[in-house]
């Protein structure tokens, strides 16, 4: 048999169109399952022999080498759930919560990237600017957290909430005093001048501020940008 016989060509095995990420494509091809919103993968299966060396692996080197002790995490955004999925293999007894505004997208990760088999997982159906700013209605507290990550992307865009001082203040009034806080911004060259700007408001808002491109495909560039609450 020859080598191109033997490769798995992408195959569409779901596809539904939401209010939120408009529509939305689960893909599959050879061990790699992914979700496609705007031509941009959102997600992998946890188990993907690439999801490690992607922005979602990379995340994780970030938060084990600034937070090896992390006993809780909020991450605003899900996708399929790969983060969610490789953080919970790092830490034991992580408690992770999720906030993702788009019923379809979960269920999605349900189906299809086995979020519910994460231990310790909680998902929160609602606008994560909404939750930042009202967390006592969902039981949280200011403060209670070790770490939060930003990853609210549809598709290719970044809300502009979310660029926004008063966004940032919020969400670092959410993480204890030193606490981390992650954002995950696409690096392209569209991008890249908008980028720059956020990152100059993140260091107006948190101290340490660093940065770690993380080489994609062509079309997937991401910049990891991480400070600390103060």
């Amino acid at each position: 048999m020859s080598v191109i016989q033997n490769l798995s060509l992408p195959k569409v095995i779901y596809e539904t169109d939401s209010p939120y990420n408009g529509h939305i494509q689960v893909v599959e091809a050879g061990k790699t399952r992914r979700v496609i919103v705007d031509k941009i993968t959102q997600s992998l299966n946890w188990d993907s022999p690439s999801a490690q060396q992607r922005v979602w692996g990379r995340v994780v080197e970030v938060l084990k080498a600034n937070e090896p002790n992390l006993t809780n995490i909020l991450i605003l955004g899900l996708g399929g759930g790969t983060m969610q999925h490789l953080i919970s293999r790092v830490y034991d007894r992580l408690h992770i919560v999720s906030v993702d505004i788009d019923p379809v997208m979960v269920d999605i990760a349900k189906r299809y990237f086995d979020l519910d088999s994460i231990p310790n997982h909680k998902v929160i159906v609602e606008d994560a600017c909404r939750f930042i700013v009202e967390p006592e209605k969902y039981n949280y507290n200011p403060n209670v957290f070790n770490a939060v990550v930003v990853d609210i992307y549809v598709g290719s865009r970044y809300p502009d909430l979310g660029k926004s001082g008063n966004f940032i203040t919020a969400v670092k009034n959410l993480v204890r005093p030193g606490g981390l806080v992650v954002f995950n911004r696409i690096y392209t060259n569209e991008h890249q001048d908008e980028v720059n700007i956020f990152i100059d408001t993140v260091e107006m808002y948190l101290t340490d501020v660093k940065s770690v491109i993380v080489a994609g495909t062509t079309n997937s560039d991401n910049v990891i940008i991480y400070g600390r609450a103060y």
